[in-house]
């Protein structure tokens, strides 16, 4: 028949059952910080993403770092300000602040990615703390960035 594992005790049981747990949590931990990060490379790198139709009162549409208005009559095309390689073009101090703080959200959410790999060398506890305080640290970054956009 089957091997059968016997235990010496129950802490043993809760012991191995512990590890087995751990590992699909690493699993599911590191599945879900790949989806933040491309929610926030996405928002990050798309221009406009907030706005009105051309048909609107006041036309217009804006994103983190660009703001495209566009013209009262008929033919006149959109006048887009902001570029993310230039942060001399972002119309206003605050979209200027919320951007870096977005960028910097973005690369320590990518970065968390990259040293969950420390969990082929490293103890997993100590890459959990690590990749939770970073995640932390992502997080604020993204909260002062969105707080910036509303001022």
């Amino acid at each position: 028949m089957g091997s059968k594992v016997e235990y010496v005790d129950s802490s043993h049981m809760y012991a191995t059952n512990y590890v087995r747990n751990s590992k699909a949590i690493g699993v599911l931990w590191g599945i879900f910080t790949i989806c933040y990060a491309i929610i926030g490379v996405v928002a990050f790198v798309t221009p406009e993403w907030m706005g009105d139709t051309q048909v609107s009162e006041n036309p217009a549409r804006f994103g983190l770092w660009s703001s495209c208005f566009f013209g009262s009559t008929i033919g006149v095309v959109e006048d887009c300000q902001g570029r993310l390689n230039d942060l001399g073009t972002i119309p206003s101090v605050p979209s200027k602040v919320a951007t870096v703080f977005a960028g910097l959200s973005v690369l320590i959410a990518l970065l968390t990615i990259v040293v969950m790999l420390l969990f082929f060398f490293f103890a997993s506890t100590t890459v959990f703390h690590l990749c939770g305080w970073m995640q932390v640290i992502s997080g604020e970054l993204n909260s002062v960035s969105s707080l910036m956009l509303s001022i």
